[in-house]
């Protein structure tokens, strides 16, 4: 089994030389992702398919929370470019999914990524462990209050890939028990989230295209698109 375990970084590098994921690919695969789970929520519920494969998108944009904060030259900035989508966003999420524009009993995930994004800060620079614990427990009880997507589990699945970044069994087992057993029903189409896994094992650690903010705004934009689309499917 040591040699198994050994080999398994090994193969992996092997296999990133010929297929590997930059940053931009990853967005960008994350993002069709997002659109199809998003498309099937509104338009085709009855179509479960749709929402699995949906499922693989929040562990690659929580992986590449970890890896923006690892990579920003600023993370103040980085906080801050957060903030303002996750309120930039809340109106088109709530008319996509909730046909109001204003529904706080549940807001977006950008508020998820944000909080995690804090909580590293306080880990990484702050350094004093209680003051980091304290803001972790804070954030998350806040997600699960507010009711942010993925709420406390999603903040969870970020710090998981910050503490156990380039550890492969250490991470599968915890996206994946995440995935699997605290989201309801246990085991259900979240636990195919778990399978995000393996377009980022493909990571090449390279950044790719330039486009940053082409993937911020495509969040609000396409929930805008839905809305309108819903909307003129209700017209009609």
């Amino acid at each position: 089994m040591a040699g198994l375990s050994a080999s398994i970084p090994t193969r992996m590098e092997n296999i990133r030389n010929y297929i590997g994921l930059d940053t931009f690919t990853l967005k960008l695969l994350a993002c069709l992702l997002m659109l199809t789970d998003h498309v099937g929520d509104v338009f085709f519920p009855e179509y479960y398919i749709l929402r699995k494969i949906g499922r693989l998108a929040f562990p690659i944009f929580a992986f590449l929370v970890v890896e923006g904060f690892y990579h920003t030259h600023d993370v103040k900035k980085y906080m801050l470019r957060l903030f303002i989508f996750s309120l930039v966003s809340e109106v088109p999420f709530d008319l996509a999914f909730y046909h109001t524009p204003f529904y706080p009993e549940h807001n977006n995930v950008f508020f998820t990524l944000l909080f995690g994004l804090v909580i590293l800060y306080f880990v990484q620079y702050i350094g004093n462990v209680y003051l980091s614990m304290g803001m972790a427990l804070l954030l998350m009880s806040l997600a699960e209050y507010i009711h942010t997507d993925y709420r406390a589990r999603g903040v969870l699945m970020i710090l998981c890939f910050y503490f156990f970044r380039q550890r492969i069994w250490p991470l599968l087992l915890s996206i994946g028990g995440i995935n699997v057993f605290l989201f309801s029903p246990v085991g259900g189409i979240q636990s195919c989230a778990t399978l995000a896994l393996l377009p980022i094992w493909l990571y090449n650690g390279k950044k790719g295209l330039s486009v940053k903010y082409i993937f911020y705004l495509f969040y609000p934009v396409h929930l805008l698109v839905i809305y309108y689309i819903w909307l003129m499917t209700q017209a009609g």
